[in-house]
């Protein structure tokens, strides 16, 4: 604006031919400090964008992320949920084929929202300080097997014992419970994997806890029949983890 003014007085006094030096040499540097502060300050103006710009493509870039987040979290619950779901189909299934088993307690289902365990009681399985499996619990394997072999759950089968101590003539094949309890997980996935109902191995891991899971206290015979059992534990496939974008190359460090 105060440029505007100045043009039309500068036009003037030039017109009349009457101005003086001195007059105009102020007019014509008012007019360089009118027109270099409007620079400075379209330049002020120009950085300020700039850098407002940079910071709306940083919010746009992280609510780029945060949005691939949620919908991350979505599909994992929706995941979740179904697999809830076939869960819930899956111990009905058991709980029809096993009815005697699980009327006699020889068997017992527990389900959480993304697991499934069943818990087969030594007795049925395995002879004392044997890891081979007996007729009857052959025949209650069968039975998983038939439900489990079509479905794609993990099946993690671990062997649990009570804490009595390998007795001597035994111990030169299982030097602990560790082993007796790792070799018994072994036995019920090797069935599963050559049975009737055939499952994929793959989806088969064994796993050994000895005495250090008990459901309950050591104290009295009945708690260590329940700890002596194998539990046979549906999860659901991971699926892969999706490959991270390439990081970004590091911009070389600028010099004064």
């Amino acid at each position: 604006m105060k440029l505007r003014g100045l043009i039309p007085v500068a036009v003037t006094l030039l017109t009349v031919g009457c101005v003086s030096s001195g007059t105009h040499d102020a007019v014509l540097a008012e007019l360089d400090a009118c027109r270099n502060e409007r620079l400075k300050t379209q330049d002020q103006a120009k950085t300020e964008l700039d850098a407002q710009f940079v910071a709306l493509q940083k919010l746009e870039t992280e609510l780029d992320g945060k949005m691939r987040e949620i919908e991350a979290c979505q599909k994992t619950a929706v995941a979740a949920n179904e697999y809830s779901e076939k869960l819930k189909q899956r111990e009905a299934d058991l709980r029809g084929k096993l009815q005697k088993e699980l009327a006699d307690k020889d068997v017992t289902i527990s389900r959480l929202k993304d697991q499934l365990s069943v818990q087969v009681m030594d007795k049925i399985l395995f002879k004392t300080g044997r890891a081979d499996i007996q007729p009857a619990g052959q025949a209650v394997l069968e039975k998983l097997a038939g439900v489990l072999k079509d479905t794609d759950d993990m099946i993690r089968v671990e062997g649990h014992t009570d804490n009595v101590p390998i007795g001597v003539g035994l111990k030169d094949k299982y030097y602990s419970n560790w082993e007796l309890s790792g070799a018994r997980a072994a036995s019920v996935v090797r069935y599963f994997q050559h049975g009737e109902n055939k499952i994929d191995p793959l989806r088969l891991e064994p796993v050994g806890y000895g005495e250090y899971r008990p459901v309950a206290p050591n104290d009295t015979a009945e708690n260590k029949q329940r700890n002596r059992r194998v539990e046979i534990v549906l999860t659901a496939v991971k699926p892969p983890l999706e490959s991270a974008p390439p990081a970004k190359a590091a911009e070389p460090a600028s010099t004064p």
